[in-house]
């Protein structure tokens, strides 16, 4: 009980983003149930190996120590937890907390902490009778080993082949029916250089929820006229769902015949852009790019899951990594037989679970040979190689949060936009042919989220930390690990520029810096985020 009240409000310590009170009574629970369980399994180890007990006369003062200590770190805890909260609210332009919000995360943390620890201890009953049932031929010593053993191999062949496999049909099928749907308001375009409309090759009703958003969203080139006062040509969006064509292969086809119908190759830019897991492309990433070049850009998306990027990440891996490779490999093969004076600059987008798929979609030729000329990866899951990379061997004067990787010509990290045009100017200068920005927030932790944090502390958590990370947040064995694994799954809950939430205004300033527009200024960037700033994107 000691360990688990511990581990439980250890939670409670704040962590990169605001918690939700649903997703904080689950972590306590979760957190209680295993502090208990640890708890449970070092008395049981302490018995078999016959250590000497503490004496009876001394076991009751024992348990007021024990009892006082976790009372009065409770007490401390509570007593600071609404203000740690709020700190990390106020810091992201949050609400603070509600009175009911520590009365409900009770509820929740109680009903988890019950449930988990119920059913481990069913396991444990049906452990010790599999663990009995062989006696009755061999050896007891051994009995027990082969029986928990036989017991845990049938337990677990059967979670994955029943359990785990069920849960991913139901849930594939349960977002597939969701995809059908029409977002609100969205409509099939009348812009014959967009997916969907009339002279497509994709219907409109193959293009899946996602994908009819995106050709719905985005300017149009009497948008972008009365933005930059010149003439523009009407941008190109380009998807494919996931219904359009039975397999990865298919699909980028279809792709690469569509844009060949839109004259997408003429454009100065094309766009290979690869989608979150349901196919989602982020307009407000797009939108100041087509802005920026008068609407002479093509983008291209090809859905590959229906699930979201978590789960798409855990159940499916390397589904997104498959179709990223087969659609950079079908468009960028087709880009580089065209006169190099004649085709389009190449580049690259993706966010989230898109940026891992995109980053690992190049092969190494193409950096060396007919290079594509830059990519924008926003919010890098903590799996992207690439991103890894540079954050292990970053300049040792630069910070993990937002680490800068040898002499910049290549490969930037960029944070919240800057405001100055002298920052503007660094940001563009210097660069090799290849233009690579990664686009990420402090407080992101499917950026930052380590596998091995449970027992190390990350070096994004040491002083100096990001302006949006709270300076209460303390790293903790274990708790720390299961706080940033759960932030993941609200780290869009809060608002632009924090968290997973990636702005439209900082998407301006890194494209900016990737595609070098020429005779673009400062004043010209901050008219830009005015206006997407303004509009519901």
């Amino acid at each position: 009980m000691f360990l688990g009240t511990l581990f439980c409000v250890a939670t409670f310590w704040p962590s990169l983003v605001p918690r939700p009170w649903a997703f904080q009574g689950v972590l306590s629970g979760v957190l209680f149930a295993l502090g208990y369980g640890i708890g449970v399994m070092l008395i049981w180890l302490w018995n078999y190996l016959e250590l000497p007990l503490i004496p009876g006369r001394w076991r009751g003062g024992m348990g007021l120590v024990l009892l006082s200590s976790a009372a009065a770190f409770v007490i401390y805890v509570f007593w600071n937890a609404a203000h740690w909260q709020n700190v990390t609210r106020r810091l992201m332009q949050m609400p603070e907390v509600e009175e009911s919000y520590y009365l409900q995360i009770s509820a929740i943390g109680f009903l988890t902490a019950l449930v988990l620890l119920l059913l481990a201890n069913l396991l444990l009953m049906a452990l010790h009778w599999a663990a009995r049932l062989p006696r009755y031929y061999v050896h007891r010593r051994i009995a027990s080993v082969v029986g928990a053993f036989v017991f845990l191999t049938l337990l677990l062949v059967t979670a994955n082949d029943t359990l785990v496999k069920g849960t991913i049909s139901a849930i594939d099928a349960a977002q597939a029916s969701i995809d059908i749907s029409d977002p609100p308001g969205a409509r099939p375009p009348t812009e014959a250089m967009r997916s969907g409309s009339a002279q497509s090759l994709i219907a409109w009703d193959r293009l899946g929820q996602a994908g009819k958003q995106f050709v719905h969203q985005g300017p149009r080139r009497p948008d972008i006229e009365a933005f930059t006062g010149t003439t523009a040509q009407e941008p190109i969006r380009v998807f494919v769902g996931l219904r359009s064509a039975s397999d990865a292969r298919q699909r980028a086809e279809l792709a690469l015949r569509e844009l060949q119908r839109t004259d997408a190759f003429s454009r100065k830019l094309l766009v290979i852009a690869t989608p979150t897991g349901t196919g989602w492309l982020q307009n407000g990433a797009i939108a100041p790019l087509e802005y920026m070049h008068d609407g002479d850009v093509a983008t291209v998306g090809v859905q590959y899951s229906y699930l979201p990027s978590p789960q798409s990440l855990i159940l499916q891996p390397g589904l997104a990594q498959e179709s990223a490779t087969v659609v950079f490999d079908v468009i960028y093969n087709y880009w580089r037989s065209l006169p190099a004076e004649e085709r389009p600059r190449l580049y690259l987008f993706g966010l989230s679970l898109g940026s891992l798929g995109s980053e690992t979609s190049v092969p190494l030729y193409a950096y060396v040979s007919d290079p594509f000329h830059g990519a924008l990866w926003a919010g890098p899951t903590f799996r992207n190689p690439l991103w890894k990379r540079v954050q292990r061997n970053r300049n040792p004067d630069t910070p993990a949060w937002q680490p800068g990787f040898e002499n910049g010509e290549l490969f930037r990290v960029f944070g919240p936009a800057v405001t100055t045009s002298e920052e503007e100017q660094v940001q563009t200068a210097g660069w090799s042919p290849i233009r690579t920005v990664f686009l990420v927030y402090p407080s992101d932790p499917i950026v930052f989220f380590e596998e091995n944090m449970w027992s190390r502390e990350p070096d994004w958590m040491r002083p100096g930390r990001g302006a949006d990370v709270s300076p209460d947040f303390t790293w903790v064995p274990l708790v720390s690990f299961f706080q940033v694994a759960l932030d993941m799954l609200s780290a869009t809950r809060v608002p632009p520029g924090h968290g997973h939430n990636y702005a439209v205004r900082d998407y301006t300033a890194a494209w900016v810096a990737v595609t070098a527009r020429e005779g673009w200024t400062s004043q010209d960037t901050a008219r830009l985020r005015l206006l997407v700033a303004d509009e519901d994107w």
